[in-house]
């Protein structure tokens, strides 16, 4: 003869698919986003190493260095910074700006990084400016203080970057 199951066997038996039913759908309300509890770690700052080629970057001009991102609600987000903020930077010279980025940037969520070229005249009798930039280095630091290396090219020049066109360099990463 078959015995009815006790109220705590028939409690069980309600309780474990409606468990298994919520925590699939916990993990399910957001698909594909990163997380930073998922393992995705922050990048807090930058440090930007430029070195300029042949033809300095002239007093007047700026340098406008772009990080382009996802934010984690799936926008298309950037962070900027005056490089040089108008100030001149010699030819053959290495110069290192560092940036700290807005919170929740996420390593796996940056694709992009460019630089943007304002030519500036210091005089009225002065043509616009051009600037050789012969290597790149961009550095991510992330929140537990660990480095790494987002951006290293080199050319002779990398680009050259003129008042009037080819302003804009880019390179994904």
């Amino acid at each position: 003869m078959n015995a009815l199951p006790s109220l705590s066997t028939r409690a069980r038996r309600a309780v474990t698919p409606l468990t298994a039913t919520l925590a699939m759908a916990a993990l399910l309300s957001l698909p594909g986003e990163a997380r930073a509890e998922d393992g995705d770690r922050q990048i807090v700052k930058l440090r930007i190493e430029i070195y300029t080629g042949g033809d300095d970057l002239r007093t007047a001009s700026n340098a406008i260095a772009t990080l382009k991102y996802t934010s984690v609600s799936g926008n298309q987000m950037t962070a900027s910074i005056n490089m040089n903020n108008g100030v001149a930077w010699p030819g053959w010279s290495l110069r290192t700006v560092n940036f700290t980025l807005p919170t929740g940037v996420l390593l796996s969520r940056a694709y992009a990084f460019r630089i943007q070229f304002y030519s500036g005249q210091p005089d009225i009798f002065s043509t616009g400016d051009n600037w050789n930039m012969n290597g790149i280095t961009v550095t991510g630091i992330l929140g537990d203080e660990s480095e790494v290396v987002l951006v290293q090219q080199r050319g002779s020049p990398l680009h050259r970057l003129q008042s009037d066109n080819w302003t804009l360099w880019e390179t994904a990463i």
